[in-house]
């Protein structure tokens, strides 16, 4: 066996460096090759010296796919057989996909396919783009508040997302000063939109790395939960958008802790509507904020390990109280941060 496959590797080279050399190998050589090894391996784990027919085992035998891998580089000249053997040895070739996580709105899920794989990802197939997976194969996937259907696609390999729609709470927030809901100078529209700016730089940054591993703990560890995620916001009598954060109470000066692993992508006490603001990018765009913070006890550029102290909880900015206004986005979309709490177990 050893010597045909070496008479095959030596043809295999010869193709490559002599095209017309190509007739010397046909599909029969290949897979009667393939047809030894896996009889041998199958005879062995199923304690059978008898010949077997491989041509539909290969399909339910694990122990056939470290050989099949020996054969990936054989694929473009057997990828026309048809039997069950020859489909799974041409899907060794393909790019793997799965994923796991939080299958509804505001949910997160993290797949795995191929390092550095083209991947895209889509509402419908007149809303899509193109991301690149981790150079260890892994890409985030978020669901904003009303996603209503999503997909992930890699060649030819595709995860269809059936996600789960939610009831959101309506939030009534009274008194509060007009110059926080409706009414600004001149001055303060120039603060909202300095802080504005700031904001878009700290959701600009790119890390590759993805500090998410296996799901967030809460960055306020006695708190009372005030507003839940997506609940319709109504200020002053007047619907605003929707309230896309979780409101954690507690008092003043209560640490703040780090979710998960990550880079602080924007440290400001600047922030007209938020006070003061932390933002953390745990990686391929998925980036924790803080609102409201007493102090902010982190930089710029500074890398953060989960449960690291960040902050503590304070009222600045639009707050009626004490609290931790905590949001998540991915890529644009707004996720419930609390789900990832409860990660993987409604994956």
């Amino acid at each position: 066996m050893r010597f045909v496959l070496a008479t095959l590797a030596l043809m295999l080279v010869a193709c490559a460096a002599e095209p017309e050399a190509e007739a010397q190998i046909t599909k029969s050589q290949i897979n009667t090759a393939v047809d030894e090894d896996l009889s041998e391996i199958i005879r062995n784990a199923e304690g059978n010296s008898e010949n077997t027919d491989v041509s539909n085992a290969c399909d339910t035998k694990e122990q056939c796919d470290a050989l099949l891998k020996k054969y990936r580089s054989d694929i473009t000249i057997i990828s026309d057989y048809e039997s069950p053997k020859d489909k799974y040895i041409r899907s060794l070739a393909l790019p793997r996909l799965s994923c796991q996580g939080i299958v509804k709105q505001g949910g997160l899920v993290l797949c795995q396919t191929e390092p550095n794989a083209k991947v895209e990802v889509g509402r419908s197939e007149n809303d899509t783009y193109t991301q690149t997976a981790g150079p260890d194969g892994r890409i985030l996937v978020g669901f904003d508040r009303d996603e209503p259907n999503a997909f992930i696609r890699v060649g030819e390999q595709r995860v269809d997302f059936d996600i789960a729609p939610r009831d959101y709470d309506t939030s009534r927030i009274d008194g509060l000063p007009k110059n926080m809901v409706s009414e600004y100078t001149e001055e303060e529209l120039t603060r909202i939109r300095k802080a504005t700016a700031l904001k878009k730089v700290g959701f600009a940054s790119m890390v590759e790395e993805i500090g998410f591993e296996n799901g967030f703990i809460y960055p306020v560890t006695d708190h009372i939960k005030t507003t839940n995620f997506g609940a319709q916001r109504i200020l002053n009598g007047d619907p605003k958008r929707p309230h896309f954060g979780v409101d954690l109470a507690a008092p003043t000066g209560t640490p703040i802790l780090a979710p998960a692993a990550g880079i602080v992508s924007l440290a400001s006490e600047e922030m007209y509507f938020e006070g003061s603001l932390i933002m953390i990018d745990h990686g391929q765009g998925l980036i924790s904020y803080y609102l409201h913070n007493e102090d902010v006890m982190v930089e710029e550029g500074q890398r953060v390990e989960q449960g690291e102290q960040i902050g503590t909880v304070g009222s600045r900015g639009r707050s009626t109280g004490p609290h931790l206004c905590w949001r998540l986005k991915w890529r644009g979309r707004n996720l419930d941060p609390e789900l990832l709490t409860e990660w993987p177990t409604n994956g």
